[in-house]
């Protein structure tokens, strides 16, 4: 007797988009997005700032107990905290970080399916990548298209909109 199971992990967004999608828009989903999508972040970017600074302690711990020849390998986990962050929250059962909670958003892809710990992932990586080349300035799409998408945003087939109760 075959069970049909779903992978753990699926490519969500690298299946790309069929003729037609699943995704279904409500009239608010995307009111007040960009400023909430601001607001998140620098939510987001306090929790980044406690995860980094516990981080930095098990490191100089970590550091001292193996006399420093784990330091390289601690320094690159340090600067991989954001990344990671975004990764976890986005990729759980929430679909958002705990700043995009607070604000009342999710991240959902287009065809209609949640995303998982690659797409959160490849997600996460493509916005600090942007974020490092243009210093903000890519943060100007949003302001010439409807749903306030950015360049990340549109790679990975995502859209950030308003939450709403999912049903049981």
């Amino acid at each position: 007797m075959a069970q049909n199971k779903d992978p753990l992990i699926t490519l969500s967004s690298l299946d790309g988009l069929e003729e037609e999608t699943l995704y279904t828009e409500q009239p608010d989903d995307f009111d007040g997005v960009r400023s909430k999508r601001v607001f998140a972040y620098i939510i987001d970017l306090v929790c980044i700032f406690f995860l980094t600074i516990a981080a930095n302690v098990i490191a100089a711990l970590m550091g001292i107990i193996s006399l420093g020849t784990l330091t390289p390998i601690l320094v690159l986990a340090i600067t991989m905290v954001p990344l990671g962050y975004h990764t976890l929250t986005v990729g759980s059962q929430w679909n958002a970080t705990v700043g995009m909670r607070m604000m009342g958003l999710e991240v959902c892809l287009l065809d209609g399916r949640e995303p998982d710990y690659i797409t959160a992932f490849l997600h996460a990586a493509l916005f600090y990548v942007t974020m490092a080349l243009t210093s903000f300035l890519l943060l100007a799409i949003s302001l010439f298209n409807a749903k306030g998408r950015l360049l990340h945003d549109f790679i990975t087939n995502s859209v950030i909109k308003r939450s709403h109760p999912k049903p049981a």
